[in-house]
């Protein structure tokens, strides 16, 4: 269940930047390529440190990479909402 809610996030986070792209004028092949450039680069690099650290840390390991990602979005939210400028 939990890989299909994270295939369900990952898959509106994508509807949301088409949709955007949709508003520029931009190279959407160029875009597309960097996009999955990056994507596999970022995905390769995770799960070879998580192999290394998993171990190592465990459960905390989650924990931490949950609080890192709840951090990363509270500072996007309040950066686009202007709540500290």
């Amino acid at each position: 269940m939990m890989l299909v809610a994270t295939a369900v996030a990952t898959s509106l986070d994508a509807l949301a930047v088409g949709i955007g792209l949709a508003f520029l004028q931009v190279n959407i092949i160029a875009i597309a390529l960097t996009i999955g450039i990056a994507t596999t680069i970022m995905a390769t690099t995770g799960v070879l440190v998580g192999r290394l650290v998993g171990p190592m840390l465990g459960k905390w390991a989650e924990v931490l990479c949950g609080l890192v990602l709840i951090s990363i979005g509270c500072t996007i939210l309040s950066q686009h909402l202007h709540l500290f400028s």
